[in-house]
């Protein structure tokens, strides 16, 4: 038993802090060479089920320079996902924060994380800030309400 010998306890507690402290250290030169090559970030939108409904294609992400959705009611709702890209367009893996500009007109959940959900609460145009390791974008958002049909345009 480790309290019956002092001695054992006490190389086993620094076992634990070596082994502790090793991934610790790597994760944060993880994160700092993530910081260091960070050039860009990508953002991607999940395509509604309903269009590729049937054809087994499981979930389907875009990135095109805008992003159109469309749907019944004066709100919607888009799912998001952030990649970092480096200078040579690799995929560096990033947890950015997402600022709205106007958070009554768009609201985002969580506000820091890869995947997030972007509600458009209201008509308008907005922005919505991409940040991480001091690198940023700016998605433009713009909605329009007709006939009982909300429409976005997400423009990267």
């Amino acid at each position: 038993m480790l309290t019956a010998n002092p001695t054992r306890l006490f190389v086993f507690m620094t076992l634990i802090l070596v082994l502790l402290g090793g991934t610790i250290l790597a994760s944060q030169e993880a994160a700092g060479q993530a910081a260091a090559s960070l050039t860009r970030i990508k953002v991607s939108f999940k395509l509604d089920p309903s269009i590729t409904r049937g054809m087994y294609m499981g979930e389907r992400w875009v990135s095109p320079p805008t992003y159109t959705a469309a749907g019944e009611g004066k709100e919607i709702t888009v799912e998001a996902s952030a990649q970092g890209l480096d200078a040579k367009g690799k995929a560096i893996n990033i947890s950015p924060e997402w600022i709205s500009e106007d958070p009554k007109m768009v609201a985002v959940s969580p506000h820091q994380g890869r995947q997030v959900k972007i509600t458009v609460r209201q008509t308008g145009q907005s922005s919505l800030k991409v940040a991480a390791h001091g690198v940023s974008m700016k998605l433009l958002i713009k909605a329009t309400y007709q006939d009982g049909i909300t429409q976005v345009e997400i423009s990267q």
